[in-house]
């Protein structure tokens, strides 16, 4: 493992990760106050509209990336032990579940769900070669094109174009129907109407194609495996042209998805089938994604950090955010919920307010985790989300003396 992404402290450790995992946090923060703004002038309608362009889905779509490389790195080390990995990681992957439950059902937010349940097809491909992963991510990228068009090719065969687009439109009204009436659900101001909303809104979230389809968050699970795989995150100073050549894609790809697709005209004439493949086609077929420029934020951090170690330690505050990523997540829906919902404060912030919310709680967090990890090992969720993965309680206070635990964090802060 490099000098370059770890500090002497924990030699095992990749803290370019905790960097990434803190600055993806903070992002979905910009995004989440944003989300819950409105109103206001001018500037605050212009800083809605630059979230929009470089932060929506482009930090949700990094935080699961960090996830697929966590994965890889797990897998590493219990072959380096060579202990058992599967019963480990399906707890682990129980316990996330828990977590994602907490977050949707209680809070509104279903990230975490998500992810434990994409997280169990890792498991099936944890031996296949970059080349083979490569290729699954390519047609789990293109899975929503594939079965939509599959769909409709088999219902037209069956029953003709003209049910299947009736069909297809009443869907379309009956899911803009529910969600409208769900989120004036959700709207409430009694706690125990908003949760029964919340869980009618999962028993639908989670039936929709995009939760039963890898098109995303499975997608990105092998792209983070990738990256591992081929060095980026573990020696990026010997892989600058590959990490500079997937940092230009995702721009590339991004302006591409942003200006250069919605100005094609679409394809109107002939059948459905027709139709839909030119479109996916025309379209990348799932290919090229705004969400790439993830790819750019990436690997601008790790090319950083390539050509000069000390970028882990100018950008410390992300790295303890980012070590205890799945509390301070927690914590920051929690507030986000509490602050903003009618069954609670019902706050209401214009954009800049709520900009100037997300930077002040990012720094408390900050502040509190690096106290935090100055005495303990691990975060409170992490620390019980590892305890339940290895079924037995884990060390929880440091045990180093506390010159060596000032020295350790002075390394990357």
């Amino acid at each position: 493992m490099s000098r370059t992404t770890s500090i002497a402290g924990e030699p095992d450790r990749l803290h370019v990760l905790d960097v990434l995992r803190g600055i993806a946090l903070v992002g979905m923060f910009f995004v989440h106050f944003s989300m819950f703004s409105s109103g206001g002038n001018a500037s605050d309608k212009l800083y809605q509209s630059a979230v929009a362009l470089l932060f929506e889905e482009r930090f949700w779509a990094m935080f699961a990336m960090l996830f697929g490389v966590g994965f890889a790195i797990q897998l590493r080390r219990a072959e380096a032990r060579g202990g058992s990995f599967v019963p480990n990681y399906l707890r682990r992957i129980a316990a996330l579940a828990a977590f994602g439950f907490v977050a949707h059902a209680f809070f509104g937010f279903n990230v975490l769900l998500g992810y434990a349940a994409w997280g169990l097809p890792l498991l099936l491909v944890r031996r296949w070669s970059v080349r083979a992963l490569v290729i699954a991510a390519i047609i789990s990228a293109a899975s929503a094109n594939i079965y939509n068009t599959a769909r409709v090719a088999y219902g037209v065969s069956q029953r003709g174009e003209q049910v299947v687009r009736a069909q297809r439109d009443s869907a379309f009204a009956a899911s803009r129907a529910f969600r409208k009436a769900n989120n004036e659900a959700q709207d409430a101001t009694s706690y125990r109407a908003v949760f029964a909303a919340r869980l009618q809104h999962m028993k639908w979230f989670y039936a929709q194609s995009w939760s039963f389809l890898p098109v995303n968050t499975f997608t990105l699970f092998l792209l983070g495996m990738i990256g591992l795989r081929l060095g980026i995150f573990d020696a990026p100073e010997r892989h600058r042209r590959l990490i500079a050549s997937i940092m230009l894609f995702g721009a590339v790809s991004w302006a591409t998805a942003m200006w250069v697709f919605p100005a094609l005209p679409r394809h109107t004439q002939g059948s459905m089938v027709r139709i839909m493949t030119l479109n996916g086609l025309q379209y990348g077929f799932g290919q090229i994604r705004e969400m790439w420029l993830a790819f750019t934020y990436i690997c601008a951090v790790l090319l950083l950090v390539a050509y000069n170690p000390q970028w882990l330690r100018r950008l410390g505050m992300f790295a303890w955010t980012g070590r205890m990523a799945l509390t301070n997540y927690m914590i920051q829906v929690a507030i986000l919920d509490l602050t903003f919902s009618k069954y609670a404060l019902g706050l209401s912030v214009t954009p800049l307010v709520g900009l100037t919310m997300a930077i002040a709680l990012f720094v408390a967090m900050a502040l509190a985790s690096r106290w935090w990890l100055a005495r303990f090992r691990f975060g409170p969720l992490e620390w019980l989300w590892r305890s339940i993965t290895y079924a037995r309680w884990q060390p929880w206070r440091l045990t180093a003396p506390k010159v060596a635990v000032r020295e350790e964090w002075a390394a990357i802060g």
